[in-house]
């Protein structure tokens, strides 16, 4: 049975020029620890669990941009993490070519693609061995602008399990949320640009 949408607010990010509803139970992590200037990211550290919308020069991604970019976007993340899709560290469960109409109504202004890849990575954390690598469920939603020569990318990452020993934290036990991809959609529908301007 799906679990209810959780409660969400309105956030600010970029100083105001993008807004987005957001779980309410994140917090912002730029309020105890630096974050890149290209970067908005929200945790819920008892779950291990993040938000990250993230600014990106406008990638070129061949042949896949047709089909959705955001499984690229996903397997470079898995590279960057040590854990490649070819090593078998890491799994695409499936990928959605998103509509304005359906999937983003609250995004103003044109975009050539938006798609979302939902998997999984085994990955450790920070300075944890490979022997205390976690299952952690990613879903990447990615919005290509062309016009602004821009790709906004939605990650969320939420650890599922925890190995002996690793320094990431166990999801609560008893606590029931909505999946990582119903999230995921959610908080891509809300997205919404204020200021063109932050992209020069």
């Amino acid at each position: 049975m799906a679990q209810p949408p959780e409660p969400t607010g309105r956030r600010e990010l970029f100083g105001g020029a993008i807004t987005v509803d957001l779980p309410t139970r994140l917090v912002d992590v730029s309020d105890f620890r630096p974050v890149p200037d290209n970067q908005e990211v929200w945790t819920d550290a008892d779950r291990d669990e993040s938000i990250i919308v993230e600014l990106l020069e406008r990638v070129d991604v061949g042949p896949s941009d047709a089909e959705g970019a955001a499984a690229w976007f996903f397997r470079d993340l898995a590279a960057v993490n040590d854990a490649s899709v070819e090593s078998g560290l890491s799994r695409i469960s499936r990928t959605t070519v998103m509509t304005g109409d359906e999937h983003l109504p609250s995004l103003n202004g044109p975009f050539a693609h938006a798609s979302m890849c939902v998997g999984t990575q085994t990955v450790a954390k920070g300075r944890d061995g490979d022997d205390k690598r976690n299952d952690v469920e990613v879903v990447v939603v990615n919005v290509r602008l062309p016009q602004v020569r821009t790709d906004v990318l939605v990650t969320l990452n939420r650890t599922t399990r925890v190995a002996p020993g690793s320094s990431a934290d166990a999801p609560r036990a008893g606590e029931e949320i909505e999946s990582a991809a119903a999230t995921a959609t959610r908080v891509a529908a809300t997205l919404r640009i204020q200021d063109w301007s932050l992209f020069g």
